[in-house]
């Protein structure tokens, strides 16, 4: 009984030897979000101005008309017509850094509860070359306590 009694103490001391859980995070949409990024992934490309991502093979549903189904009165749906696959190869994509972004320039401020945006213009922005990569355990189900979290950039290309 003592036996069991110490093995069912000791068995959480063990939950977090099967390994460790990556998660970045990043403004960039091209960061993987699980695991470690590596330069086969995604790298830089200081040269040219560009991100060379990795894509992998994957399938992509197409359709050749959208119908709305309004049979439920709260919400109608999106109803695919013709819907078509096609296997896309895994394949190495460049991808600018620079974005389209629109930002509000200037605001009415006579309503008390919320502002309204009266003009706006759109500027360019860059993505990040840097991600967050925080570390937890195994047992940590719902990401709640980082054991580590580091800056990382992405690589560059050779």
């Amino acid at each position: 009984m003592k036996l069991l009694i110490a093995l069912a103490l000791a068995l959480p001391m063990f939950a977090h030897a099967y390994g460790d859980q990556l998660v970045n995070r990043s403004e960039n949409p091209y960061v993987p979000q699980e695991g470690k990024v590596t330069a086969k992934q995604i790298c830089v490309d200081e040269k040219n101005e560009v991100f060379r991502v990795f894509v992998p093979k994957h399938t992509k549903e197409y359709c050749k008309s959208i119908r709305w189904d309004r049979s439920d009165s709260h919400y109608p749906k999106r109803v695919c017509v013709g819907r078509t696959t096609k296997e896309i190869p895994a394949q190495t994509v460049s991808v600018s850094p620079f974005y389209q972004t629109i930002v509000c320039t200037k605001y009415d401020h006579t309503d008390s509860t919320r502002r309204r945006c009266v003009k706006s213009e759109v500027r360019t922005a860059q993505y990040p070359t840097s991600y967050l990569q925080y570390t937890y355990e195994a047992a940590d189900w719902r990401k709640e306590r980082p054991l580590r979290v580091q800056e990382k950039h992405i690589e560059s290309c050779k």
